[in-house]
């Protein structure tokens, strides 16, 4: 049980993390990575997504 709490909570930190320094990059930037500032939360989401699998 507490395990799969630890990692809930690792997975959202990253999350959080990611999302902060993102929305802080310009659209330039952001485009350069394939993402749109509209959409940063789902690009997140299927990079964290991708990364689990591997």
């Amino acid at each position: 049980m507490f395990e799969t709490i630890g990692r809930r909570f690792r997975a959202w930190r990253l999350f959080s993390v990611t999302y902060r320094r993102l929305v802080l990059l310009d659209d330039r930037l952001l485009a350069d990575i394939g993402a749109e500032r509209a959409a940063i939360a789902e690009f997140i989401a299927g990079k964290l997504e991708g990364q689990q699998k591997d």
